[in-house]
């Protein structure tokens, strides 16, 4: 496992809202998706913009998704851009962003969205106005993010793999972080994504979580209570179990299917059902799904 000081927060949310486009969707339009439902498609799109001086690194927005929908509803690119520290928001900056992905993506509504993980209780505006003789030329209004302990049950609704992390960032003190990470652990096991994802983004967590170097040991040990060895070894293994369980399962399904097809045409070869009449049975035993459709499928070809 990677040390949580070796990643730095902007690689982690780029890994992580990459990696779950519809979950960040999810969880930073909800009203968008309760309307139009999920998108067929969302998708990572090009980060740099082209700003004159491309060697600072501070020019790279820090993800920008794009996503559609198979009725044609209109592309919606979600801009996140992320700040550590609340006295550096710089809107001016996110608003160049704003404009180049319009440009580049004229079909599109670009919905910026600034996710501030500052733990202070410094004050942020969410609107950039240019104004002139009292006339206001350009206004840009974000949706400022900045997760807190009265956010939890809204994130915990998701059930998924972003809002389990994002939570973390609600943790106030040292005394809560053990607990919180806790809950991430088993938040992100259940949520639909790759297993090996959640010792993955373990580090990025802890990180975001503030648990000091000290209170690792602990964690480690309440990981154990809670039945992981390591966080995530016991989450293959009962991932694994249920998996042999299911194909157990399925075979044994199989096995049972394939010995009514057997009755099926032991009847037939001895003339006491038609063809024709076995092929209606075995259509019925698939539409009843008491046999596989594969297995059906199969039968009905080998009667001709």
């Amino acid at each position: 496992m990677n040390d949580p000081e070796d990643i730095s927060e902007d690689r982690g949310f780029k890994a992580l809202f990459s990696s779950y486009p519809n979950d960040t969707f999810a969880v930073f339009m909800p009203q968008l998706i309760a309307e139009r439902g999920k998108p067929s498609s969302a998708t990572v799109i090009q980060q740099e913009c082209p700003l004159p001086d491309l060697g600072d690194p501070s020019r790279f927005l820090d993800i920008a998704l794009l996503a559609a929908w198979s009725d044609g509803y209109q592309a919606v690119i979600l801009l996140v851009e992320h700040w550590s520290e609340a006295r550096k928001i710089d809107l001016r900056r996110v608003n160049w962003y704003v404009a180049d992905l319009a440009l580049r993506h004229p079909k599109a509504v670009v919905y910026p969205a600034v996710l501030v993980t500052d733990p202070s209780a410094k004050e942020v505006s969410d609107r950039f106005e240019m104004a002139i003789a009292g006339r206001v030329v350009l206004s840009l209004q974000v949706e400022m993010v900045r997760i807190t302990i009265a956010d939890l049950p809204r994130l915990r609704i998701f059930q998924n793999r972003v809002a389990a992390i994002l939570a973390v960032l609600a943790v106030r003190n040292a005394n809560e972080a053990i607990d919180a990470l806790i809950t991430c652990v088993q938040d992100m096991a259940r949520a639909p994504g790759p297993l090996d994802d959640v010792e993955r983004f373990l580090p990025f967590a802890m990180k975001l979580a503030r648990l000091p170097e000290s209170d690792a040991p602990r964690f480690r040990r309440r990981l154990e209570e809670a039945g992981m060895v390591n966080p995530i070894t016991e989450i293959k293994n009962d991932a694994r179990a249920e998996g042999l369980a299911e194909g157990l399962a399925e075979g044994l399904a199989e096995g049972e299917a394939k010995g009514k097809i057997a009755e099926i045409r032991r009847l037939v070869a001895k003339g006491r059902l038609t063809v024709d009449a076995a092929r209606s049975e075995i259509e019925e035993l698939m539409t009843a799904r008491a046999i596989p459709e594969a297995v059906g499928r199969e039968a009905l070809g080998q009667l001709g």
